[in-house]
């Protein structure tokens, strides 16, 4: 038994978890997949005598889900992570007004 660790970029929802599952476990010769959205990872084991590395390899990136680096965003100079919001600005919210209206001691539901 083999067993293939990939980093994979697009993992970033339950959904892609469920996706490559699908896509993985039909293939002829693989025994276990494991797969985070939270790590980006996924570990397959699989016979080597019936796939291969590579077919599972091509499997993933025809699927969308190509085996890559993963990106981390460190922390900047002043303290905060996201570079967007150099080219955002600032991010404001508002809270609608029907939720201040139901909310507190008085919800009204």
């Amino acid at each position: 038994m083999a067993s293939l660790e990939l980093t994979i970029p697009a993992l970033w929802a339950d959904h892609h978890v469920t996706a490559v599952k699908r896509l993985l476990s039909p293939i002829t010769g693989v025994e276990d997949v494991i797969a985070s959205s939270a790590f980006k990872a996924v570990v397959i084991e699989y016979d080597a005598k019936k796939t291969s590395e590579a077919a599972l390899v091509k499997a993933l990136t025809a699927a969308g889900y190509a085996p890559g680096d993963l990106e981390v965003v460190g922390r900047r100079p002043d303290g905060r992570f996201d570079p967007a919001w150099d080219t955002n600005g600032i991010r404001s919210t508002t809270t609608n007004l029907v939720d201040n209206q139901l909310s507190g001691e008085f919800r009204k539901y």
